[in-house]
């Protein structure tokens, strides 16, 4: 009952965060943006906010660009979270690499419109699929010019790396998933199939979904003894709209958006259980790097910062984004 609890617990709630302009120093708020793409902030690297518009919906995505290069990196947050649930990684990759850092639609200060019920088929109104958010991704990687590069995901971040390679294929050199779901459906453990199997009414219980019950999964997925940052950056979750948060979780939790990949790239896997879960996956994905960091909650690249960025750059650092 405990691993079932547990695997609930973390499938529901992939990632509790959500922030934006207020946290985070780089940010400017929206108005200032729209009125200029590029900001300097005197400091080393480029750092520039942009918006890219998506042609079949109509959604503006917005993104940040931290660092030159010569490696092109492109990271991608959870289920609620904006870029800044990156904030431990800007600096320390600034000088390093050429970072995208992306709000997925719905997130952050891309758009985020109200979404249609998922449950009626003649719904009409945006879905949060996670085409949308590869594609959202896509639209970013073409504007920049991307051809090949690292592809980072956080928690839900992973499920849609898993999509844009099924759509476009070839693209990622790398792949970096930080305590994220690349498990397949419907080959999965039977406890996984628990949470596929009840995704209808655990999307009308997050609906309804109070500020008790965010405190409380928050509570379970962050530990009150973490840092003060990633503690305050948590608490914007509390106001985040639970009809884009459900919907987009149902859409995560979709067969299609959980299928195999036959993955021939390098892995890199930063977990937080060093148990069952990392063993599925190693048999699963064979030959690629695994590392567990037990004690810090679901963001462990924020607490652990000291200790994964490293990791994250020498598993990339020996080959120049545009020369894979």
């Amino acid at each position: 009952m405990k691993a079932i609890l547990k695997l609930i617990l973390v499938a529901v709630c992939i990632s509790l965060f959500t922030g934006c302009e207020k946290d985070d120093d780089f940010l400017l708020n929206d108005a200032e943006l729209k009125k200029a793409t590029i900001v300097n902030h005197d400091a080393p690297g480029l750092d520039h906010d942009r918006f890219v518009t998506m042609k079949e919906t109509g959604l503006q995505v917005h993104y940040r660009i931290i660092g030159k290069g010569p490696i092109d990196m492109v990271f991608i947050p959870g289920w609620t979270n904006p870029l800044t649930v990156y904030s431990k990684q800007f600096d320390y990759f600034r000088d390093k690499a050429r970072c995208i850092y992306i709000d997925l639609p719905g997130t952050g200060m891309s758009d985020a419109p109200s979404p249609a019920t998922p449950l009626n088929p003649d719904a009409t109104g945006p879905q949060y699929t996670m085409e949308l958010m590869a594609d959202a991704v896509y639209a970013v990687i073409k504007k920049e010019g991307l051809h090949r590069f690292v592809g980072v995901g956080f928690s839900m971040g992973p499920t849609v790396w898993s999509m844009f390679e099924r759509h476009y294929p070839g693209m990622i050199g790398k792949l970096i998933a930080i305590d994220g779901n690349i498990d397949p459906w419907p080959t999965a453990p039977d406890e996984w199939q628990i949470w596929f199997d009840g995704r209808e009414a655990n999307y009308l219980a997050q609906l309804e979904w109070d500020l008790d019950t965010k405190q409380f999964l928050g509570g379970i997925l962050v530990p009150p003894d973490s840092p003060e940052d990633l503690l305050e950056f948590v608490e914007y979750f509390w106001d985040y709209p639970t009809d884009i948060l459900a919907n987009t979780n149902y859409y995560a939790g979709a067969p299609e958006a959980n299928e195999l990949v036959e993955w021939t790239v390098p892995i890199l896997c930063l977990y937080q259980d060093p148990g069952t879960d990392m063993d599925y996956l190693n048999m699963i994905y064979p030959e690629n790097e695994f590392h567990a960091f037990p004690g810090g909650g679901h963001v462990i690249h924020w607490v652990f910062h000291d200790e994964i960025n490293p990791l994250m750059w020498d598993f990339v650092k020996d080959r120049p984004g545009k020369k894979y």
